[in-house]
């Protein structure tokens, strides 16, 4: 019996050629893919990092503002300790001027008057 010969290897290698194709296309597509993914985590990964820095930076000027007022505060309170020790002085100061004892010396020796020994009391007639 004649039988039919087939050439096998022209269909293999067709086929072979085929699913090799495919497994380029594959691959390529997986690549693709892997390339967007890592596009789309760098992009999210600085946007994370810029959001962090701003954060801290936002939390360093906080502090920084904190110090500052607190520093502004402290010269305040000393400026006010000082104010209320000058105010102590100057209210001696003022009691001492307004005493009777200055006034009755600042009256005999720079204006020539005397202390009266006695009172001396007129009475006005009306008519």
């Amino acid at each position: 019996m004649l039988a039919r010969k087939y050439n096998n290897e022209e269909q293999w290698t067709q086929s072979e050629r085929e699913r090799l194709r495919e497994l380029d296309e594959q691959k390529q597509r997986r690549q693709r893919i892997r390339k967007a993914n890592y596009k789309l985590f760098r992009r999210r990964l600085f946007v994370t990092v810029g959001i962090v820095l701003a954060m801290y930076f936002a939390t360093v000027m906080r502090s920084a503002a904190l110090v500052s007022a607190g520093n502004h505060l402290i010269s305040l309170q000393n400026q006010e300790s000082q104010l209320i020790a000058k105010n102590a002085e100057l209210k001696i100061e003022v009691d001492q001027l307004k005493g009777p004892e200055r006034i009755t010396s600042i009256a005999e020796k720079q204006l020539g008057m005397k202390v009266a020994r006695s009172n001396i009391y007129v009475k006005a007639i009306n008519q």
